[in-house]
């Protein structure tokens, strides 16, 4: 956790935090942890392609659902993604 930590700019304990969903990354580091892990931002959120027409099934309910459009939509901003 030290080392995926140092890579996008937080502690260990902040990584713990993020596995166990008791705290959402910021957008720049929930970028950083896409690139870092090479994994799509649906993934990195569930695991599974997400429903974004249905707050029942979004992560962590309603608040994600909007917490991950505004992370997709700075991904594609910086041209990180295509979709």
């Amino acid at each position: 956790m030290r080392s995926l930590g140092d890579a996008v700019g937080v502690t260990p304990q902040a990584i713990k935090r993020f596995e166990h969903d008791e705290t959402m990354p910021s957008s720049k580091t929930f970028i950083s942890l896409c690139k870092h892990l090479d994994v799509s931002p649906e993934w990195l959120m569930d695991g599974r392609p997400l429903d974004f027409h249905s707050t029942e099934t979004a992560p962590q309910g309603r608040h994600a659902k909007y917490w991950v459009r505004e992370a997709i939509a700075e991904l594609r901003e910086l041209g990180e993604i295509n979709f």
